[in-house]
């Protein structure tokens, strides 16, 4: 059984809010670094769709900047709390479940393991 890490995001029910409780759990953005990306900077992340994708298959080295805490493969990610941003948002929703099917694809062609969970 590969590692679980759980993230809650009950009550969220907009994309911008999901995505920051994801950053913030995975401080993807590094040490208060929970932001968009500020030139100049090193620290936050793009706050969107592509740049959690992004930051998903580089746990492994600390996110985009190193500066994240490492998560070595094998894992698994479960997003509970998922029913209102699901009624609320269905095609964000969609989109996470697809930036989450597409990580566990690309980490499946390196050899290496990536689950994902969601619970409502």
């Amino acid at each position: 059984m590969p590692p679980v890490l759980t993230i809650n995001i009950q009550g969220r029910c907009s994309k911008a809010d999901v995505l920051s409780v994801i950053g913030e759990a995975l401080q993807l953005g590094g040490p208060a670094g929970n932001h968009p990306v500020r030139l100049g900077e090193e620290s936050g992340w793009g706050m969107n769709w592509d740049a959690l994708f992004d930051c998903l298959l580089n746990l492994h080295s600390g996110g985009i900047w190193g500066t994240s805490p490492v998560i070595e493969a094998p894992l698994e990610l479960v997003i509970s709390g998922t029913k209102a941003f699901a009624r609320d948002n269905p095609d964000a929703f969609a989109v996470l479940t697809d930036v989450l099917e597409q990580t566990r694809e690309t980490y499946a062609r390196s050899g290496r393991v990536f689950e994902f969970v969601i619970r409502e």
